[in-house]
């Protein structure tokens, strides 16, 4: 037990103990600073930034900085002696720094305490004598300065008058604290304003802000003592909460020029550029449209006119508008078929308040080839056990080729081949003597059209920014498949779709699938495959024949709040039938599933500075359309859970449908599939040090996720109760329930993931409605055996994944 003492002791004293080097002997020196921000008008999130910037406002001689070392050492770099200027001169800074949030009335308090003593060294392994000095600073940021009234005072009317139009969109609203970046913001919006109203020269320069925090009371004499009295409690109102008034207007050292309007004058396409090119020393061919009046100057004719016209947003003669400008950038880009895209604005000589427009752009590599190789293992858990009739060890292989042409028919076309081929090996041979458990070979097409095709063209032109979205496509996918399950079946898979996609908003896409045809065809089923159906009935929804034909809409958008930049909104909606049309005419009778699927999914995360949290939730529904005993949604429609981005405390497909338990380690039929999905989550993510700096960054989560999915109708054969059914009587007693941690691996670029996830609530137990704490010993985590790995099983899961899971 002393042994056990010492070791705690050891540690705690390690992990608290923080190393000095290279400090000057007998010379105080600085060890930690505290900040300690008091009052104002912050909730939790806005306090925990504002803290943030303080410590930004440190000097850089007044900063410490400790580099962690395996958890328990922590080193600060080398020590100077102490300076007090440096101090007083970053508690300056951070009053300066609450000026810019709006709190004019900060005042500021530096604590110095010096604690003289021996300090033992880890690296010396001797006790040292050290004046190490703690800084704390106190910010008191009293009343913030809110906006009384603000108005615009531009003295040309054109002006003034788009400023009005303008501002139901205003940054700064009567009542809020005036802020720096409310103000700039402010000056920034009302630039693009006057910039996409043909103000082409007009910059931030042009405007000011003008500000006006005086109290008229205090400058208002009366006879009667009365009003006196009152002006003077006015006056004090006014001290304890500090009103502004403000006014933007045009800056008297403006250069006239940059008022005046432009227009577009000639327009010059060059879609055949190169870097050895120039303006005018090399000749072109040249064609002029006859409508628009682009000229297009080339070597070889690369692409139609009409191409290049339906990507463009100006044209000769049109006010010049900066969004215009940005949106052809945007266009041309999106297409993928140049590499590097510039616009020139050249003003013209001959002609007043005229610009010349010349795009300069460089084709990409017309051909594109792309070759990879996948690898896979999983142990015999919950991934596809109903087709793997003696389990094992998996290691599935399978290698990818892809070939895409970025230019069909000169228009911008994409055609994309893709050939994938897959095998699964069975690694135990103890359990079975065969080593392929099955293969794949699929091909898939995809025809890529940059504009909106078909009868979607049809729909008002207001569903289309007035038919000038931000970005448009059609496509045409194509995707046969050929699984072999040996020994079970073999199953023939193919689609086709036909789609559009568009977005009115760079936040918001849409996509319309119609049709959209799936056809999956099951046949050469061995005895053992049909036994297995016969003694799991319910398998029999899953492994069918099964027609698709029918449409869907999905629909996709983000949000972040002007006023918390840390806020971010995610939602993505989708919709989709079968068989709503073609199930009515009674065509395809035998195979065709008829159905209505509806789902969305909402996510809302806090980001701070080194923490985050993270909300999800998804909600599904399918409804099956068939009035028969095996109505259900085609098994590559329904939903499932669990595994990495879901319910992190089961392995994927192992949890539900509704209340059914767990299956033994030999069971066949662990896959859990439904017609409904219900899940929510929540995450707190923290960032713990670098580990190298700038490049790879471990982080740490506290997670918990709840929900779990059910069947939409009874599918017990004969009919009878059915704990697979989802009821509303039964909903909560069979929501599933579990907590965990992970360390999460940033790379900048690629997030490593891993999660422990531990069930606290089995939607398969009745007792307390599944509430449970799972009694854990040394043996259940790390040793072996029938009865440890079955308790593994029953109540923990570990996951690997990339990126985060929401």
């Amino acid at each position: 037990m002393n042994v056990l003492k010492n070791i705690f002791c050891a540690a705690l004293l390690l992990s608290s103990c923080t190393t000095v080097r290279n400090y000057q002997k007998g010379k105080p020196f600085l060890i930690k600073n505290s900040i300690e921000l008091k009052g104002g008008n912050f909730n939790t999130d806005e306090r925990n930034i504002a803290r943030q910037r303080l410590y930004d406002q440190l000097d850089d001689s007044a900063k410490v900085v400790i580099i962690d070392k395996l958890f328990l050492f922590h080193k600060t770099t080398p020590a100077a002696a102490y300076d007090t200027t440096y101090s007083y001169r970053s508690a300056r800074n951070m009053i300066g720094s609450m000026l810019h949030l709006g709190y004019y009335q900060a005042k500021s308090t530096v604590k110095i305490d010096t604690v003289s003593g021996s300090f033992f060294s880890t690296w010396s392994l001797k006790f040292e004598k050290q004046q190490r000095v703690y800084v704390k600073y106190i910010i008191d940021a009293g009343n913030p300065t809110l906006v009384d009234t603000f108005s615009y005072n531009l003295n040309k009317p054109e002006l003034q008058q788009l400023a009005i139009e303008a501002m139901p969109k205003s940054l700064i609203k009567k009542g809020n604290p005036v802020s720096k970046g409310e103000v700039l913001g402010e000056i920034n919006r009302m630039v693009d304003v006057y910039r996409n109203n043909g103000y082409y020269k007009f910059i931030t320069d042009d405007l000011r802000m003008r500000g006006d925090t005086s109290i008229l009371s205090l400058t208002t004499i009366s006879d009667d003592p009365f009003e006196n009295i009152r002006l003077l409690a006015e006056a004090n109102q006014k001290r304890n909460k500090p009103t502004i008034k403000l006014e933007m207007i045009l800056n008297p050292l403006a250069d006239s020029m940059r008022l005046q309007k432009y227009y577009i004058g000639n327009v010059y396409l060059y879609p055949d550029y190169s870097g050895v090119d120039s303006l005018n020393s090399i000749p072109f061919l040249s064609d002029t449209t006859r409508r628009d009046s682009f000229v297009i100057r080339y070597h070889k004719k690369l692409f139609r006119n009409g191409f290049l016209v339906r990507n463009m947003d100006f044209k000769k003669g049109d006010l010049y508008r900066q969004e215009n400008y940005a949106k052809t950038l945007s266009n041309f880009s999106k297409t993928g078929v140049w590499q590097n895209i510039n616009i020139q604005t050249i003003e013209r000589k001959d002609s007043v308040a005229k610009l010349d427009m010349i795009l300069q752009m460089i084709p990409a590599r017309k051909y594109g080839f792309e070759a990879n190789v996948e690898a896979s293992y999983s142990v015999n858990s919950n991934t596809n056990t109903a087709t793997i009739t003696n389990g094992g060890n998996l290691l599935g292989l399978s290698t990818n080729l892809s070939l895409q042409n970025r230019n069909i028919h000169k228009e911008g076309i994409k055609m994309t081949h893709a050939i994938r081929y897959g095998v699964e090996l069975n690694l135990n041979t103890q359990r079975s003597s065969r080593v392929i458990n099955s293969n794949e070979l699929s091909y898939t097409n995809t025809i890529s059209f940059p504009r909106l095709l078909g009868p979607i063209k049809l729909l008002p032109k207001s569903w289309f920014n007035n038919g000038r979205p931000l970005s448009q496509q059609t496509f045409i996918n194509t995707n046969p498949s050929y699984t072999k399950r040996i020994d079970l079946f073999n199953l023939f898979s193919t689609g086709l779709a036909f789609g559009n996609q568009w977005s009115n908003r760079s936040n918001r896409k849409n996509t319309i699938k119609f049709p959209n045809i799936e056809y999956s065809y099951l046949f050469n089923q061995s005895d053992s495959f049909r036994t297995i159906l016969n003694n799991n009935p319910y398998l029999r929804y899953s492994y069918n024949t099964a027609l698709i034909i029918g449409s869907s809409y999905n629909y996709s958008s983000t949000y972040i709040n002007p006023k918390h930049t840390n806020r971010l909104r995610s939602f993505s909606g989708n919709v989709e039938e079968s068989g709503l049309i073609w199930g009515r005419l009674g065509i395809f009778k035998k195979e065709l599933r008829q159905f209505v699927k509806v789902d969305g999914e909402y996510t809302f995360s806090i980001n701070n500075p080194k923490s985050a949290r993270v909300f999800r939730a998804f909600v599904g529904v399918g409804i099956p359309l068939e009035n028969n005993d095996t109505a259900s949604l085609p098994f590559f429609k329904q939903y499932f859970s669990g595994g990495a981005n879901s319910m992190r405390g089961w392995p994927i497909r192992g949890i539900g449908p509704g209340a059914k338990p767990l299956g033994t380690i030999n069971s066949l039929t662990n896959d859990r599939t439904g017609d409904i999905r219900f899940e929510v989550n929540a995450e707190y993510r923290h960032d713990l040090f670098q580990i190298i700096p700038n490049q790879l960054v471990l982080k740490w989560a506290l997670f918990t996720d709840i929900g779990n999915v059910w069947n939409f109708r009874n599918t017990r054969p004969g009919g009878g109760p059915d704990s697979l059914q989802f009821q509303f009587k039964n909903f909560y007693k069979q929501l599933g329930a579990d907590v965990g941690t992970g360390f999460r691996f940033d790379f900048t670029y690629v997030v490593l993931r891993f999660d422990l996830g531990f069930r606290v609530k089995k939607p398969e137990i009745a007792k307390n409605d599944g509430w449970q704490i799972p009694d854990i010993s040394y043996n259940h985590l790390l040793k072996g055996g029938v009865e440890n790995s079955q308790w593994r099983r029953d109540n923990f899961n570990f996951t690997i994944g990339l990126s985060y899971p929401f």
